[in-house]
């Protein structure tokens, strides 16, 4: 039988999105502790930090299994080589549809990097036949992620009431959706144009 996986690497003009890989350890490792405080007020997951090495080894080989028997994909952000943030393809949002969520490392904020990374899983994400939904999550005092899928062209469809889960959030998660039929790609980023939108993390590894 064919298990027919999610995205594993994209590129960008700038940037190169690949699954997370066991030789990374040492370098998703660095990227995160030096993100904790930026990450803290909007990601559920840094209430688990900080790992030793050996564990996040370990959370690696696990997304590898993950996505190997066809779940979600945790890609690494790099840019010349070098990671600046991350990212996932998750199947946890109903069938035919995937949510998308992001975070860049603090030093590479207001480059429109989390829209580039957005805007290229969006595609790809639709170039799986079975996928005619893409979602993106963000929570409603966090304006700064939720730019990015406005500026892509998703629909707000709809705002959920939930406990919050990390100590920034509202407890009011706004739904971002597209669909194959609305989604339009957007032109790529010209050499010396600066996004303003400045893309601070969603829930994602």
């Amino acid at each position: 039988m064919t298990i027919d996986r999610l995205p594993d690497r994209v590129t960008t003009p700038r940037l190169v999105l690949r699954r997370w890989q066991h030789a990374d350890a040492d370098v998703l490792q660095q990227i995160v502790m030096a993100n904790l405080d930026h990450l803290r007020p909007w990601m559920p997951w840094i209430k688990q930090e900080p790992l030793t090495i050996i564990e996040r080894a370990r959370l690696i080989e696990d997304w590898t299994r993950e996505w190997e028997d066809g779940g979600d994909s945790f890609l690494g952000v790099f840019l010349d080589g070098e990671p600046i943030g991350s990212s996932g393809c998750h199947a946890r949002v109903g069938p035919g549809a995937i949510e998308i969520g992001y975070w860049i490392d603090q030093d590479h904020l207001r480059s429109g990097y989390a829209t580039e990374v957005t805007a290229a899983l969006t595609s790809a994400a639709f170039d799986n036949e079975r996928i005619g939904r893409v979602q993106v999550h963000t929570d409603e005092a966090n304006d700064a992620s939720a730019g990015v899928p406005a500026k892509l062209g998703f629909r707000r469809a709809r705002v959920e009431t939930r406990e919050p889960a990390a100590p920034g959030e509202s407890g009011r998660l706004i739904i971002w959706t597209v669909t194959r039929e609305t989604w339009t790609p957007p032109a790529p980023p010209r050499p010396s144009e600066v996004d303003q939108v400045q893309g601070s993390p969603n829930e994602s590894r």
